[in-house]
């Protein structure tokens, strides 16, 4: 079934709440290091891990407003391609950046699975903020650049968030996918 394309002033108020979700995944590092687990001992350093966890559920938020095909999309979800007036669900950012820590996270933040126990046991409970973040980011920026001006500025201005040291190169092969490739100054 195809989606319904959304009026200006939906995508607009739709944007407030994308422009939420980046604002809190990017407050939410500033209680963390580049590295952290969750949970070894939960009770070590709850306000870190409720930093963290904050921090997944906004990135998880995000990567399914970019890539909604990494995940059930309803009707009402607020994704990316709405933005680009287009009547069906697609990838805007590259899926293959967020599929990495997609079974882990989804495991591990949205419900209580077994799977969280083997991803502790086995040490794989670390998450790699900054990388994380600079993804995220970087990923979103190559999108916010293929929208009108005005369209455009609904969102926060990226380049506020992401460091001057990180460099971005953008393309926009066929319909589909947005990629980017990051490469850091030295």
């Amino acid at each position: 079934m195809p989606r319904k394309i959304r009026t200006d002033s939906e995508l607009k108020e739709a944007a407030s709440h994308v422009k939420y979700e980046i604002e809190m995944l990017t407050h939410c590092t500033e209680y963390l290091s580049a590295e952290y687990a969750s949970p070894p001992d939960p009770l070590a350093a709850p306000d870190k891990n409720m930093a963290l966890e904050t921090f997944l559920l906004h990135y998880r938020n995000l990567r399914a407003f970019l890539c909604p095909n990494l995940q059930r999309v309803a009707e009402d979800d607020i994704i990316a391609s709405d933005f680009l007036k287009e009547t069906s669900a697609r990838d805007i950012a590259d899926a293959s950046k967020f599929k990495l820590d997609k079974e882990r996270l989804d495991g591990m933040l949205s419900h209580l699975t077994y799977r969280r126990v083997d991803y502790i046991a086995a040490g794989n409970n670390f998450w790699s903020v900054s990388d994380m973040l600079r993804t995220m980011l970087l990923e979103l920026q190559a999108f916010i650049g293929t929208l009108p001006p005005a369209m455009a500025s609904w969102f926060p201005a990226l380049s506020v968030l992401i460091p001057p040291s990180w460099t971005t190169v953008h393309t926009i092969p066929g319909p589909g996918v947005v990629t980017t490739q990051a490469s850091k100054k030295d």
